[in-house]
């Protein structure tokens, strides 16, 4: 089993931002449980959407943090290849998600196994072939 991590699963976590970080920690629990040492996984996207507040407001603590986090080896980083695009194009276009999730939901259906993908945006349950586990704000 594969955790793919929806870019703000990863913002709550590394910002530990409450209301939604005890709620993170609550379902990592429950899925850890389930799933021990289960890898992580992310979109080249999520490294984009997770820098960019840090970097605008100079905050080069949180940005480093979130470097060290992407850079960590038992967190696989999935490229934005013409496959993922491609296939983000078809969900796009079939399941009127907005354009960065749609690459979200691509860059885990191309992730080979069964893949988890863990967020607290219900546009994802839209996507049938997409494990969602989608924990409430």
């Amino acid at each position: 089993m594969i955790l793919f991590l929806d870019s703000c699963v990863v913002i709550y976590w590394v910002e530990m931002a409450e209301p939604y970080y005890s709620k993170w920690i609550k379902t990592m629990q429950r899925i850890n449980r389930q799933y021990p040492r289960a890898p992580l996984a992310v979109s080249r996207l999520s490294i984009l959407e997770c820098l960019v507040c840090p970097l605008r407001e100079n905050n080069l603590q949180t940005y480093q943090t979130y470097v060290d986090f992407f850079a960590n080896p038992g967190v696989k980083i999935v490229e934005l290849d013409a496959r993922v695009i491609d296939l983000a194009t078809q969900i796009r276009a079939r399941y009127r998600l907005k354009t960065p999730d749609a690459i979200q939901a691509a860059s885990a259906l191309s992730l080979e196994g069964s893949v988890k993908f863990i967020t607290n945006d219900a546009a994802f349950t839209n996507v049938p072939k997409l494990s969602v586990v989608n924990f409430e704000i």
